[in-house]
Formats: C-alpha cells, structure tokens, sequence
C-alpha cells in the first residue's frame, strides 16, 4: 500500500469503518510476522497485532507517514516491549530486546549463518531487514536512522564479503 492511501485511510480511520478493515487486511499478517520474529514467544505475536490495530483507532496525527510498513512495524515493536515491560524487569528486558532481533531467529542454513554472524552489527541489521523483512533500503535508513548511501554502502560490501567468504 502506499503512502497516500495509508494516510488517506488513517484520516478516516474514526469514520469510516472499511479503512481500519483496508489497512489490517494489508498488514495484520506482517506486522504478526514480524512480531513473532524478532520477540519469539516473549510476547503473543497475535495480541501484539491486534493492540497495534486497536491503537490505530486512537492516534491523532497531524503529520504524514512516509513509510507506513516502518512505521507499523516501529508501533509493533514498542507495544511488544510495553508487554514485556510488564512481564520482566528492566535488567531482563534489555537483554531481551538487545537479542531480539539477532540475525539468529531467522531460519538458515548453518554456513550462511556463520558467514553473517562475522559481519558487524549494523550489516547484519540491515542484510536481515533487507532480505528476510523485505524493507527498501530507504526504509532501513529510516529505521536504523542513518543515511539512505551508508545502508547502500554497507549492503554491498556484506553481500561482497558473504559471497567472498561462501
């Protein structure tokens, strides 16, 4: 979906009951994915979901969303630590959340895995949001807050250095 529909949706969001319906549809299966992908069963993928639609109908925002998958999947990620906030400590919840989205969840081979496991932190984020969450390189940026060539940069040079040591 694109930006324009997705906030064209979200203005309506309070009114008009098929734009809630339009935007879970596009991305209810995503952002549960996604969920369960980087907390594991931490946290309910499925309740997470369902409280990152249900908050929908409460925003009020004045701005724009210019990447409405980052942006859902931002909100995901913080109503799951909300949930595990309240669940665990703070000591305990960073050692969560400092793992949870280890290039370790996903699902490879054992070579591959170790081949990526030898990049640096930032590539493995970026090669993981790239590969297995489908995100633009546009959107990583954003997401990692760095520039749109660093992310093009540091892409490239893990694919060269993966593909070298493979």
């Amino acid at each position: 979906m694109d930006s324009q529909k997705f906030n064209r949706l979200l203005r309506k969001i309070t009114t008009d009951s098929r734009a809630l319906e339009e935007i879970y549809e596009e991305y209810y299966s995503k952002v549960k994915l996604h969920i369960l992908r980087g907390f594991g069963n931490l946290v309910s993928a499925e309740d997470v979901a369902q409280e990152v639609f249900l908050s929908l109908l409460s925003l009020n925002l004045k701005e724009k969303i210019e990447f409405p998958t980052t942006w859902l999947m931002r909100l995901s990620e913080n109503k799951a630590k909300d949930i595990l906030r309240g669940k665990h400590s703070e000591s305990e919840l960073s050692d969560m959340i400092s793992s949870s989205f280890s290039i370790d969840k996903a699902i490879l081979k054992a070579d591959v895995q170790t081949v990526i496991k030898k990049l640096d932190p930032l590539s493995q984020q970026i090669i993981y949001l790239h590969i297995w969450e489908g995100y633009p390189y546009k959107e990583i940026a954003q997401e990692l807050n760095i520039s749109y060539n660093n992310v093009r940069v540091k892409a490239s040079r893990a694919y060269k250095k993966i593909e070298k040591l493979l």
